[in-house]
């Protein structure tokens, strides 16, 4: 995939910009290489306790920008397209045994017709503090 080429035709900004071969961390350069070219897209700023809102404010970022997900999605240099939902784990605090989280049709339907996976990425609480930290060193 030619990131360059591809994010030209976009009037959407990526947050984030990743390219094969080059270093996970910035403060690490000799400790993993990302694998895969990548284009991150801020969807949702809300924290890690609220993927109500997170379904909420992707929802309205994809009907919002639906034509120009589809451009991208849809290119045939394009292999991988993901959705991920970042939140708190609950099991094991506070007394919860279980954790259900639903996604509504309207975003699976939406993401289905733009060739979007979902993915939900469980972090234990105040986790998201910590990414922070870690993002912040890159």
């Amino acid at each position: 995939m030619d990131i360059e080429k591809l994010t030209k035709k976009m009037t959407l900004k990526p947050s984030d910009i990743f390219i094969k071969g080059q270093p996970l961390f910035k403060s690490k350069p000799n400790y993993k290489l990302h694998t895969t070219n990548e284009i991150i897209f801020l969807v949702s700023d809300d924290n890690f306790d609220k993927i109500d809102k997170q379904i909420k404010d992707s929802i309205k970022y994809l009907l919002k920008h639906k034509t120009q997900i589809r451009k991208l999605t849809l290119d045939k240099t394009v292999t991988y397209s993901v959705l991920d939902f970042g939140h708190d784990l609950r099991i094991g605090y506070n007394n919860i045994a279980c954790q259900f989280d639903y996604f509504p049709h309207e975003l699976l339907k939406l993401a289905g017709d733009l060739k979007i996976n979902i993915a939900s990425s469980l972090y234990p609480p105040a986790a998201d503090e910590e990414l922070q930290k870690i993002l912040s060193k890159k």
